[in-house]
């Protein structure tokens, strides 16, 4: 694969990238980079699940979403959903295990990265100084109507509730 830089710098890097097809031709696309995001399932009871009302500046709006963040401060990804977890929720998770990775598209070069967290306790990091949330323990099915009720719903929280309720639908029974 041939790459050509176009631009890098606070934490993106945007290239040009020509990669071959399986019958020759060659596809050539601009493509985005940046740190991969871990998004995190965090349950303080079996029926119940940490979202997050965040107030998104560039929307000018509140939207729903899970405890979310990027994988810039370590290299390891459950370290950086804990220390997540801890600034956006006030929990720290005695258990916390990788569940799931996606991808937004091929031309967007970053992951992100599920976990899901179970035994939390009160042990708050300070948030990041340009945020501003309020955290709510819901069910699942509150979860997934929050998000998906949002006015600009969260992608990553939207895949990562729907995918763990068709995977664990006890969650879901009352």
């Amino acid at each position: 694969m041939q790459s050509e830089e176009l631009f890098s710098g606070f934490g993106w890097r945007v290239t040009m990238d020509c990669a071959p097809l399986p019958d020759g031709r060659i596809k050539k696309a601009a493509r985005v980079g940046r740190c991969d995001t871990v998004h995190i399932l965090a349950f303080p009871s079996p029926k119940k699940v940490i979202l997050l009302r965040e107030f998104r500046a560039f929307y000018g709006d509140y939207i729903w979403m899970l405890p979310t963040g990027r994988v810039n401060k370590e290299t390891d990804h459950a370290a950086a959903a804990q220390r997540e977890l801890q600034e956006e929720s006030g929990f720290r998770a005695g258990h916390i295990r990788y569940y799931k990775s996606f991808y937004h598209s091929e031309t967007f070069a970053s992951a992100n990265h599920v976990y899901v967290a179970t035994d939390l306790r009160k042990d708050p990091l300070p948030p990041d100084y340009d945020e501003m949330m309020e955290v709510h323990e819901v069910t699942l099915e509150d979860a997934i109507a929050k998000v998906l009720g949002s006015s600009h719903p969260h992608s990553s929280s939207v895949c990562a509730l729907l995918l763990y309720a068709r995977e664990h639908p006890e969650v879901l029974q009352k």
